[in-house]
């Protein structure tokens, strides 16, 4: 299903960052998407199932929270998951587009969301985006 990506701050993932970047609970506030309820049921996941969102950047699964979306949208909270999603260009700006992204979402039954430590190797080349 084809959406439109939207990333930003949340005081969820602001608190967890007090916790690291590395700890469970940072990983529990950022590695989600939230889809509004509908959308959620056309690609046959629930609240808490892994789905797949791909951009033309990459690819990641995440788990999945219904929120006060809009259909034909789903937001990311910003951190790695999020960025793995996102142009690396600035377009000379100096700041990367966050926001209005095509995307396209898909049932992830059975995964597990992308961990950490595979997108730090992605970044750095050591395999590929799924």
């Amino acid at each position: 299903m084809e959406v439109i990506l939207n990333t930003g701050r949340t005081v969820d993932q602001g608190v967890s960052m007090e916790r690291g970047k590395t700890s469970p609970e940072y990983f529990e506030k950022v590695a989600v998407a939230f889809l509004h309820p509908e959308d959620a049921g056309a690609v046959g996941v629930g609240e808490g199932q892994a789905v797949r969102v791909t951009t033309e950047f990459g690819s990641v699964v995440v788990r999945c929270l219904l929120g006060n979306t809009e259909r034909g949208t789903i937001f990311i909270p910003m951190g790695p998951w999020a960025n793995s999603l996102t142009s690396p260009l600035t377009e000379g700006t100096g700041m990367p587009s966050l926001k209005g992204l095509k995307a396209k979402i898909a049932g992830a039954p059975g995964e597990k969301p992308t961990p950490l430590e595979e997108l730090v190797k992605r970044w750095r080349g050591e395999v590929g985006s799924a």
